[in-house]
């Protein structure tokens, strides 16, 4: 599932861009906190996403997110805070001020999370080249 779920953060962030992804894992193992930091024009940018699969953000995960990263260089960083939850999700306990990013693999169908496949393409015969 992190898989597709870091493919999608990449698809935004890319590392053509200059984008360093590192990830670290929360207490319950399936959360995680993608940290991506680039130099640009002489600024340390940090984008500090919370990628859960839950239906709902916890509290704590925020105040998590929140957290200041330490700089060992001591230049001061543009920070920016990202939460990237499955498609359907209750986004009412994000604060404002975070930017909400909504996956294209993952979405909830009723109370159940499940996984978005791409539709397959059906014609009723092949065609032939002329």
């Amino acid at each position: 599932m992190h898989d597709f779920v870091a493919k999608e953060i990449r698809s935004i962030y890319s590392s053509y861009d200059g984008w360093k992804t590192t990830e670290r894992n929360l207490e319950n193992g399936y959360d995680r906190i993608v940290l991506l930091e680039r130099r640009n024009n002489g600024h340390r940018e940090c984008v500090k996403i919370l990628a859960t699969l839950s239906r709902e953000v916890a509290p704590s995960h925020l105040d998590e997110l929140k957290k200041p990263e330490p700089t060992s260089d001591g230049t001061l960083t543009r920070n920016t805070y990202a939460v990237m939850i499955p498609a359907n999700a209750n986004m009412s306990s994000i604060p404002a001020g975070i930017l909400i990013y909504t996956m294209k693999s993952f979405a909830f169908e009723g109370k159940e999370l499940a996984w978005v496949k791409k539709p397959v393409r059906k014609e009723e015969a092949a065609k032939v080249a002329a």
